[in-house]
């Protein structure tokens, strides 16, 4: 009589690489939401006194509501509310609050040859003539070459 082995058979294990399940997405969705409506709360039913602190102010309310308003769908849909609304107020108040800063002295230009320039990176006379820009190509470049008779 043979004997009987218990086998162990391996069973393919789905994973989730990205760790992004339903929830997460659930959570992200409800948070734009909030976001959104945290914004657009204030501007719409209060327009002349959405700026400033009590703009801000103004949005965390709307986010606070809106946070209610999600706790009767379910708590997920509450906490994203809730979170998207005072991540968009913090988005507000930095852009609001911060001056627009430039990138140090760069600006659009095009230097062919080596300028003269201050301390503060303006340019100053050049002691170099400009350089002559190439000819334009006319319709003889392109019908000359080895693929002229073909094309």
């Amino acid at each position: 009589m043979s004997h009987r082995r218990n086998r162990h058979h391996r069973r393919h294990r789905r994973r989730n690489p990205f760790g992004l399940g339903s929830d997460a997405l659930k959570t992200a969705g409800f948070g734009v939401v909030g976001g959104v409506g945290a914004l657009a709360l204030p501007a719409v039913l209060l327009p002349s006194q959405n700026s400033g602190v009590i703009g801000y102010a103004l949005n965390i309310a709307s986010a606070v509501a809106l946070k209610f308003a999600g706790d009767m769908v379910s708590k997920q849909a509450g906490d994203g509310a809730l979170v998207g609304g005072l991540v968009a107020t913090g988005i507000r108040i930095v852009k609001d609050q911060l001056p627009s800063i430039p990138m140090g002295a760069y600006w659009e230009s095009y230097f062919a040859v080596p300028t003269v320039s201050n301390p503060i990176g303006q340019t100053l006379s050049s002691p170099y003539p400009m350089p002559a820009l190439p000819a334009a190509a006319g319709g003889k470049a392109l019908s000359g070459g080895r693929f002229r008779g073909r094309y």
